[in-house]
């Protein structure tokens, strides 16, 4: 399974749930995770780590879970401050289980 990033997607590319369910598009693109924001005038934003992406091809992006589970997912539905909690150990776990840099690790110093 390939390793999605910041840089394996963009801005307003559309998301599809793993039944095919349009969700949303990219707004904004983080180190860990992706927003992902669904209609107009009433945003239903989530922050989608890079570990639920299944696919991304031809400008769409199709995650490993349904939309019922997306939904449901009240994890996603506030971002991590991570840039301002680098010390704090409640925060390196999260950031360590989504794939964000950790600048802690000695076995592996130079990922970004």
């Amino acid at each position: 399974m390939p390793d999605w990033n910041q840089h394996s997607i963009h801005t307003h590319m559309h998301v599809y749930s793993s039944d095919d369910q349009d969700i949303g598009h990219v707004a904004h693109i983080y180190e860990d995770s992706f927003q992902l924001q669904k209609g107009l005038i009433f945003h239903q934003e989530r922050y989608i780590p890079y570990s639920a992406i299944a696919t991304v091809e031809n400008e769409r992006i199709q995650l490993l879970m349904s939309k019922d589970e997306i939904s449901g997912n009240t994890e996603w539905d506030r971002r991590p401050n991570y840039e301002d909690h680098l010390g704090d150990p409640t925060q390196l776990f999260y950031d360590r289980g989504h794939g964000v840099h950790d600048p802690f690790d000695e076995t592996n110093p130079d990922r970004t």
